[in-house]
C-alpha cells in the first residue's frame, strides 16, 4: 500500500511539473502575441529552469532574442536547441539553423552564417528564404560560382521569375558585368513593377556607372512606391550630390536619417550645412 502511495505521489508530481512547464510556455507564447518580448523571455527562462532539456523552450527564447537583436544570446539558445533536436530533423531544427545563420550574419561572422544556411538547405533544399540568404552570403564572400549555382537551384523550384532575374542582376553586378546586370534588373522590373528593391538596385548600378540622372529616376520610383524607403532616399541623396543638387540631396539625407539610416546621418553631417 505504501509502495502504491509513493508511485501515485510521483505521478502526481510529474503531472504537476508538466502542467507548470506547459503553462509557462503558453504564457510566453501569449506575451509574444501581445508584443511583450521582455515578459516572454522571462516565462521561457522560468520554463528552462524547470526543464533544462526542453528544446522547444530554448528555441522559443532564442527566436525572441534574435527578433530583439540579442544575437549572442540567440546563438547560445539556438545552438543548444540544435544539439537537443539534431536527431529529429524537423521544421524546428530547420528554422533553428536559419536563425543561427541570421544571428551570425548580424554579428558579421559570414563563414558561420554560411555554414548554418547550408545546414538549413540540407534539411530543406526548397527553403527559399534560406537559399536567398545563402546566395547573398556567397556574394558577400565573393564565392561567385557557388552563388550562380544557387540561382539555378532557385530557378528550378520557384515560380517567382522576377526574383530569379533580380538574383542574376545581383550576381552580374557583383562580378562587374554592368550591361548584363542592367538587363537582368530591367527584366525583373518588367515582371514585377511594384518591387521597390528592384529599382533601388538598378539605381545603384546606374550610379556606379555615373549615369546619375537615370539613377535618380530609379530611386524616385522606389520612393514613390514607399515613401519610407530610407535606402532609396540615401542613394538618391548621393546621386543628387553627384549632379551638384546639394539642396535636394541634403533633403533626402535628412529624411533617411530621420527614418533611422545611420549612413544617411553620416552623409548629412559631412556634406550638408547646418
Amino acid at each position: 500500500m505504501k509502495k502504491i502511495s509513493i508511485i501515485l505521489l510521483l505521478l502526481f508530481n510529474l503531472n504537476s511539473f508538466s502542467q507548470t512547464l506547459s503553462e509557462l510556455v503558453f504564457k510566453g507564447d501569449s506575451c509574444i502575441s501581445a508584443k511583450n518580448p521582455s515578459m516572454a523571455l522571462q516565462y521561457f527562462t522560468r520554463a528552462i529552469a524547470l526543464d533544462s532539456k526542453c528544446s522547444m523552450c530554448y528555441y522559443k527564447r532564442g527566436v525572441v532574442y534574435a527578433q530583439e537583436g540579442y544575437h549572442t544570446e540567440a546563438i547560445n539558445d539556438l545552438y543548444y536547441t540544435s544539439l537537443l533536436r539534431i536527431a529529429q530533423k524537423d521544421e524546428v531544427l530547420e528554422h533553428t539553423f536559419f536563425l543561427l545563420g541570421e544571428s551570425y550574419n548580424a554579428l558579421n561572422q559570414p563563414e558561420k552564417a554560411l555554414e548554418n544556411y547550408t545546414n538549413t538547405l540540407l534539411l530543406n533544399p526548397k527553403n527559399s528564404e534560406a537559399l536567398e540568404a545563402h546566395f547573398y552570403s556567397l556574394i558577400g564572400q565573393k564565392k561567385y560560382p557557388e552563388a550562380l549555382t544557387d540561382i539555378k537551384r532557385y530557378q528550378k523550384f520557384s515560380k517567382d521569375k522576377s526574383k530569379v532575374q533580380f538574383f542574376y542582376g545581383t550576381y552580374y553586378a557583383a562580378i562587374h558585368h554592368i550591361a548584363k546586370a542592367n538587363k537582368a534588373f530591367t527584366k525583373a522590373i518588367l515582371l514585377k513593377p511594384t518591387a521597390g528593391e528592384y529599382y533601388v538596385e538598378r539605381g545603384k548600378l546606374l550610379l556606379e556607372a555615373s549615369n546619375f540622372e537615370d539613377a535618380i529616376l530609379n530611386f524616385s520610383k522606389a520612393i514613390e512606391l514607399d515613401q519610407n524607403n530610407d535606402v532609396a532616399l540615401l542613394q538618391r541623396g548621393i546621386a543628387y550630390h553627384k549632379v551638384n543638387n546639394i539642396l535636394a540631396g541634403c533633403s533626402d539625407f535628412r529624411r533617411a536619417a530621420y527614418l533611422g539610416n545611420d549612413e544617411a546621418r553620416v552623409m548629412l553631417e559631412a556634406h550638408c550645412p547646418h
